[in-house]
């Protein structure tokens, strides 16, 4: 139902003070290894059980306490995509209200979009604003995920660009950020550059890691990503809600669902139904984050083998237990929750199902 996309991140910055300050306790980065994490979801195939999907859950508050848990919660991962709407907010701070942005626009700035129709106008509209050729865009082609664009783009001859990619909109957030700062356009995804600079300083208020220390790679968008315990994405996004640039773009996400993923995504499905009450973003590798609006808990999750096709069924199933979501789902969540298993025949053969997770309590 979902697939796993890139995401990306960024370098350590000079910017220290003013909206980047860190607001939180810094966090050391220390791998954490768990040779066995609860299984939090299976895959059945008929009556058999076929597959163990093992990972990893922490639910923290503004504070940056540790609510609850399953598996490790300082579990090391990638930040990938799910930081979007961290990776968004020097855009907002410095260039969104003098480029005359709207919801859409700052909603594509936080996607990982399927290079739809309505996404590339969206994505091509921000860079008009803001004077920049869609030539200037560095995230590299990428043929858009939905397969029925696909298909239209192949079939009339086209060839994926850089603007189907699945993080053009935060590239163009970026690009337009640079433009309305007089930053110079070439070299923007460097870790040197003035507006990496911004991204990485907002990652480390946020996220409260000193970024300098952290383990890092080149995300699928060729942005830098960093590793850092579960619990510090969770909280993040707990913290986060006192900020007024990401309520800003939380409002933004859930007055355009469909601009932060798409048809038959289960990001834009759960915005769509409880987007005033919490804010979700998949990341690659199957890192998923959330919050509830407006302070808090923050949850984070990690899929230990890397895929993503598994987060709905998991993340819903979470969201159950701790009582953000009625037993009862909508009916517009509902396909999310039963993930079907079929065979090249398209004959339903099987289904990925979420296990009763064993959240362990903390109190501080």
């Amino acid at each position: 139902m979902t697939r796993s996309v890139s995401g990306d991140d960024v370098p350590h910055s000079p910017v220290t003070a003013g909206p980047y300050q860190n607001r939180l306790p810094r966090v050391k980065v220390s791998p954490v290894i768990d040779a066995a994490p609860p299984v939090l979801a299976t895959v059945w195939r008929g009556t058999v059980v076929e597959a163990r999907i093992r990972g990893h859950v922490a639910v923290v508050d503004a504070s940056g306490n540790l609510l609850s848990s399953a598996g490790s919660a300082d579990a090391l991962t990638t930040l990938r995509s799910c930081v979007k709407p961290f990776q968004a907010l020097p855009f907002l701070r410095l260039a969104a209200d003098r480029l005359g942005a709207g919801d859409a626009e700052i909603a594509i700035a936080c996607a990982s979009h399927q290079g739809e129709d309505e996404h590339l106008a969206t994505v091509r509209g921000l860079l008009a604003s803001a004077q920049v050729s869609e030539e200037a865009l560095g995230c590299g082609p990428q043929l858009p995920s939905d397969e029925g664009t696909a298909r239209r783009l192949l079939g009339s001859g086209g060839v994926p660009r850089p603007i189907h990619n699945n993080c053009s909109g935060k590239h163009a957030a970026m690009l337009a950020t640079c433009a309305v700062m007089g930053w110079p356009l070439e070299g923007y995804m460097e870790p040197a550059h003035p507006c990496q600079q911004a991204v990485s300083a907002a990652l480390e208020e946020m996220l409260g890691i000193d970024l300098d220390a952290a383990p890092r790679g080149i995300d699928g968008c060729g942005l830098t990503t960093y590793g850092t315990p579960l619990s510090a994405i969770a909280r993040g996004f707990a913290a986060a809600g006192a900020d007024p640039a990401f309520r800003r773009a939380q409002d933004a996400m859930a007055a355009h669902p469909f601009l932060v993923a798409g048809t038959g995504r289960f990001d834009t499905a759960l915005l769509e139904v409880a987007g005033l009450r919490l804010t979700a973003k998949i990341g690659g590798a199957g890192v998923w984050a959330a919050v509830a609006r407006p302070g808090g808990p923050g949850i984070a999750i990690k899929v230990e083998a890397g895929g993503g096709e598994s987060i709905p069924v998991v993340a819903l199933a979470v969201l159950q237990q701790l009582g953000l979501l009625d037993a009862d789902l909508p009916e517009r969540l509902r396909p999310f929750a039963r993930l079907s298993v079929r065979n090249w025949a398209g004959r339903e053969v099987g289904e990925v199902r979420a296990e009763r997770i064993g959240m362990s309590s903390t109190t501080e």
